[in-house]
């Protein structure tokens, strides 16, 4: 429906209801969507209870036609536009919003209690995916160098990276951050990445926090970085000698066991050995001794 058929049923609607329930008003605040999801325009009246939408038209400021119109329950234009709930509101729904639908809009209502049109405007962001994190080198050595880094992607407008270390120290200001913008008309977003350069880290002051946040400072997105410690030569001598240590007193103590066995079973034998002899030999030699000295 064009612009001049628009103004000719507004007319007519005007003509027909009382100049005195014209007082009403209708408010459509600023919307802020998200890309690829749903975003709901909400509008309402002011001023008035009982009132019933028969008609609403959006059209793009600059543009002649409506983007989007009903009449009662008849849909024309872009079919991702619909009412929310008519029966509740002026309130307006857009599914798998895009960019393209930035801008400012003419939104004319008709209702059984008069019309009113108001400028509204939409704008289109787009939610970072989970930052993913890395270290270089992967296999730090405490005290030494490492640079720790913090990407973000597919999110718009451009937000910013915070660090953090475990006892909630701020490092973001001795870090690096870089904006990659991208657009390809029908999708934006701007990818982030930060880079925390220690020329001597402490381990301990381990694991670090990558924060995202959103152009309005909202937190979006968070991930922890564990750094992974490196084994020195130092540490594997160490090791080593606690390794042939805890051998050695394995030996001493089973060596130690084993000798206290063979005492026990010597000793054991000896008294074995040296125990008083039977009582046959006794009785033979005493036998022997006592035959008559005449014969």
């Amino acid at each position: 429906m064009s612009s001049v058929k628009i103004m000719c049923v507004v007319s007519l609607f005007i003509l027909a209801v009382r100049s005195g329930k014209d007082l009403w008003k209708l408010e459509c605040p600023p919307t802020v969507g998200i890309f690829a999801e749903t975003t709901v325009i909400r509008c309402y009246f002011k001023d008035i209870k009982d009132i019933e939408i028969v008609a609403v038209y959006l059209t793009k400021v600059g543009e002649d036609e409506p983007l989007f119109s009903q009449e009662e329950s008849k849909r024309s234009g872009d079919q991702r536009f619909s009412l929310e709930n008519s029966a509740k509101g002026p309130s307006l729904k857009i599914s798998k919003t895009m960019f393209s639908d930035e801008g400012e809009y003419l939104y004319h209502v008709i209702t059984d209690s008069g019309f009113k049109g108001i400028k509204l405007s939409i704008s289109v962001t787009a939610k970072y995916k989970d930052p993913v994190t890395s270290t270089w080198p992967e296999m730090v050595m405490d005290r030494g160098p490492v640079s720790l880094y913090c990407n973000a992607t597919d999110g718009f407008p451009a937000g910013t990276i915070n660090w953090f270390d475990q006892s909630g120290n701020n490092w973001t200001s001795n870090s690096v951050l870089t904006k990659d913008p991208k657009d390809n008309g029908s999708a934006k977003s701007v990818a982030l990445s930060s880079k925390l350069t220690f020329k001597s880290i402490f381990l301990e002051w381990g694991p670090f926090r990558c924060i995202v946040y959103n152009s309005k400072y909202v937190k979006v997105g968070e991930n922890y970085l564990n750094i992974t410690p490196v084994i020195n030569e130092k540490n594997m001598v160490s090791s080593a000698s606690n390794t042939k240590s805890i051998v050695a007193g394995v030996i001493v103590i089973g060596s130690l066991t084993v000798g206290l066995l063979f005492a026990l079973l010597f000793f054991r034998k000896r008294n074995h050995t040296h125990r008083r002899p039977s009582a046959n030999p006794i009785l033979s030699y005493e036998q022997g001794n006592g035959d008559d000295p005449e014969k």
